[in-house]
């Protein structure tokens, strides 16, 4: 009997010492959540965060972690996939903070799922660091009581923004008069018109403005009518699950042939480029030339290849300048910085007082709104390619 009794005890003292060993093993840990549209027919605006995000916490756990003081941390991404439903994500953002008691969380870039999300995530202001790109968080970043809200994309508007330089480039190169607007009928897509519509209006030229239903595939009655009216340039958005539609639909009714886009890729664009005149798209990086002078762009895109054993893909990549490998990067960087894992205010002060060179050049204003270097991209008829860097 004292045999069995003295094998139980040392059970326990192992037990409890590997338990205190694991407890001391997740101390170290700093979870990363992220609630972005990895399918779905918006997956555009999430996917490539979800696939650079990976890497980047690949590659800093492979070096060794990061130290913080006298202490060394690994970090922990835990993404889930929203479908671009808002219900599914404020779910998924309920188990990261209640459940597994996460700080920082990256996402998402769809207005609808931030504003759904935005009432329940404002209980924990002050607790934790929501870093999205969606264009409706510029409404609310800044604001008193809304310190856990990070804009992690480029403002429209404004002396920063890329909106009011992208309609500049617009007008030094075609001056045109009259601009017809083609948005969904959405969260996303009403706040388009709510920032282009003045932007044009005070640069003297008319609009006209439709919106389409999401999951619209039939474009010809409404590209039609605003063909009727002659404008100059189809501004249309926001996603290329309806861009590639809108483009050949628009090129081959010989409705429209010139395009001035601010959300979607150049995929539209090059796949009836003998179709358009002109295309016109707002590119936070244009990754195929800029792989071939920028080291960092270079090693992204090879880590890329050699992380998902598969082809780069050069449409989506640029949708990595929001809540993505560099944003990784820059949060440890703001961890060291602040001295803590754990206070979330000294963490996003240090953010906000820090300029990250990755592969793009990276800080936030005063607000919390992130202001970047990009690219504008003008595709003419056949394939022939001019970019412009801009840098704000």
């Amino acid at each position: 009997m004292k045999r069995v009794v003295g094998l139980s005890l040392a059970g326990a003292l192992c037990l409890a010492s590997m338990t205190g060993s694991a407890r001391a093993q997740s101390a170290d840990v700093v979870k990363i959540g992220q609630i972005e549209a990895q399918t779905g027919a918006n997956a555009i605006y999430g996917w490539m965060s979800s696939q650079g995000a990976p890497i980047a916490v690949d590659e800093i756990n492979k070096a060794g972690g990061f130290k913080v003081g006298d202490k060394t941390y690994r970090l922990e991404l835990i993404a889930l996939d929203t479908r671009g439903d808002p219900k599914e994500a404020t779910i998924q953002l309920k188990r990261l903070l209640e459940q597994d008691k996460v700080r920082f969380v990256f996402g998402p870039f769809l207005s609808n799922v931030f504003v759904t999300i935005f009432p329940y995530a404002k209980q924990f202001n002050e607790k934790f660091l929501l870093l999205g790109g969606g264009t409706r968080i510029h409404d609310f970043v800044g604001q008193p009581g809304n310190e856990f809200v990070i804009r992690t994309w480029n403002w429209d508007a404004g002396p920063n923004g890329f909106g009011e330089r992208m309609v500049d480039y617009l007008i030094k190169k075609s001056a045109p008069k009259k601009v017809a607007l083609l948005f969904q009928n959405d969260q996303g897509g009403r706040v388009l018109g709510e920032i282009y519509e003045p932007i044009f209006k005070a640069r003297g030229i008319e609009t006209v403005t439709e919106y389409f239903e999401p999951g619209t595939k039939d474009f010809s009655p409404v590209l039609a009518k605003l063909a009727a009216g002659k404008p100059d340039y189809l501004f249309p958005g926001y996603s290329d699950a309806a861009l590639y539609d809108i483009v050949r639909q628009a090129t081959e009714g010989n409705y429209i042939r010139k395009f001035f886009l601010v959300r979607g890729s150049l995929g539209p664009g090059m796949k009836n480029k003998d179709g358009v005149e002109d295309y016109i798209v707002y590119v936070p990086k244009y990754f195929e030339e800029a792989e071939k002078k920028d080291e960092k762009v270079k090693h992204f895109v090879d880590a890329y290849k050699a992380f998902y054993k598969r082809d780069f893909p050069y449409d989506q990549a640029p949708l990595c300048s929001s809540s993505c490998y560099d944003h990784v990067y820059m949060l440890v960087a703001a961890m060291q910085k602040a001295g803590t894992v754990e206070d979330v205010t000294k963490i996003r002060q240090a953010l906000l007082s820090m300029t990250h060179n990755g592969m793009w050049r990276i800080r936030f204003d005063q607000r919390g709104e992130q202001v970047f270097d990009f690219d504008i991209v003008h595709l003419k008829r056949g394939g022939a390619i001019e970019v412009t860097r801009v840098e704000p």
